[in-house]
């Protein structure tokens, strides 16, 4: 087969979205398939290379021109409305690639929706997180609260703090306006119960719309191309480690804070993208590492105790879960979005309210006083892993559902 991957962002920018992409588009060219990516274009990066047999084609935008629509300028994603000049190019590249499947991620595909019917090649739309329904893609309302009524006026006083008041009305009326659109897709790939669920009730999808197939994580994909980033890392004897957006909507705040009510030597490692809106400061205990290479966190994922991964938003999947689970790690991660599907509790690691320092500072001290019970935990994890989160049991999953498209 041949597929078009659309998407908001590609490695390496960093972001979920574009490594799961990523993992995707290597995967079935590996099993002989050919693969295109077309994604946004940014400033360092060229508009064109290849990698491992994926074709990657970067895309300039109208609104990407526009240097102060963006908070971070070596990262301007699409907007949330169709953009003509990145919908010409895609045009552009269909009628040279000739693709069988376009499957894509992200408001990306606003810009082929007004068209993408005459060309009578199946749409397959991934549901991430939130994003066709919240401008801040969270849900999260302007408290910790998950939010119940979106698509209303609400929702651009909601978005002021993150997008200023212009942008956050250009977002909600971008995403309301091209809900009914989403109704052109032939087939949705949740990749949790929870994205699936969250996006059937409020985009009005019936349940046989919408396929859940989880994220997946290929260790030795991940080693192979970190080999030539540096392998030095100085990194604790003893420690429990984060890794993740250093930003409050992940939970770094709350771990902190749970952490310094213990009396334990055993460190905290913070391995993560910096965000705008926050800082932290290493002491005796905390280490920080910040916008580190991947081999250190597959270093780091190796050598730690335990994972924590303290979510306050409810994240789409939390794919550094099963990364932490294919080490043999215990992870202890917010009950909430899409660890519900990959920790079991108790079994695999410990599911904790979101936000409760208490609890959370609690199922820290469980594992580091009982290390029996959470290598125990990590065993398990790493059987759920092989079971439920390689390439050979998710990409056959997403090639059928491409195959049963293309037979209609």
């Amino acid at each position: 087969m041949k597929i078009l991957m659309l998407t908001n962002f590609y490695p390496p920018i960093l972001g979920g979205m574009g490594q799961h992409v990523r993992s995707i588009s290597l995967e079935l060219v590996k099993r002989g398939h050919e693969v295109t990516v077309c994604t946004t274009a940014q400033q360092s990066l060229p508009p064109y290379e290849e990698e491992l047999g994926v074709e990657i084609i970067r895309t300039q935008g109208s609104f990407q021109r526009v240097p102060f629509l963006f908070r971070d300028p070596d990262k301007r994603h699409h907007p949330p409305s169709c953009d003509w000049a990145i919908g010409r190019k895609l045009k552009q590249i269909i009628k040279q690639y000739k693709p069988d499947i376009v499957n894509a991620h992200g408001w990306m595909v606003y810009s082929t929706l007004p068209w993408i019917k005459k060309c009578e090649i199946p749409l397959v739309l991934g549901l991430m997180d939130c994003e066709f329904i919240c401008p801040k893609q969270s849900l999260i309302h302007s408290g910790d609260s998950l939010c119940d009524h979106p698509f209303t006026s609400e929702c651009i006083a909601c978005g002021r703090g993150t997008y200023g008041w212009l942008k956050s009305t250009a977002t909600y009326f971008g995403i309301k306006t091209n809900k009914n659109r989403l109704q052109l897709v032939d087939k949705f790939i949740a990749i949790s119960s929870f994205t699936k669920q969250i996006n059937t009730k409020y985009l009005g999808l019936r349940d046989a719309d919408v396929e859940v197939i989880p994220c997946f994580y290929d260790p030795a994909l991940d080693e192979q191309t970190t080999q030539a980033e540096p392998t030095e890392v100085n990194l604790p004897e003893d420690f429990i480690l984060f890794v993740g957006a250093l930003s409050p909507h992940k939970g770094t705040e709350v771990l902190l804070d749970a952490y310094h009510k213990l009396n334990t030597q055993t460190k905290l490692v913070l391995v993560g993208s910096t965000h705008p809106d926050y800082h932290y400061k290493e002491d005796d205990r905390v280490v920080v590492f910040e916008n580190a290479p991947r081999a250190l966190v597959l270093a780091a994922m190796s050598r730690c105790r335990f994972a924590v991964f303290p979510s306050i938003w409810a994240e789409g999947f939390g794919i550094v879960a099963i990364e932490a689970m294919s080490h043999k790690k215990a992870v202890i991660a917010s009950d909430i979005g899409g660890f519900k599907d990959t920790v079991v509790d108790s079994e695999t690691g410990l599911l904790i309210t979101p936000g409760d320092e208490d609890k959370l500072s609690k199922a820290i001290d469980r594992l580091l006083k009982n290390p029996r019970e959470a290598a125990d935990m990590g065993q398990k994890g790493y059987e759920r892993f092989n079971k439920n989160f390689t390439p050979d049991v998710v990409i056959p999953r997403i090639t059928e559902l491409y195959e049963e498209l293309l037979s209609r």
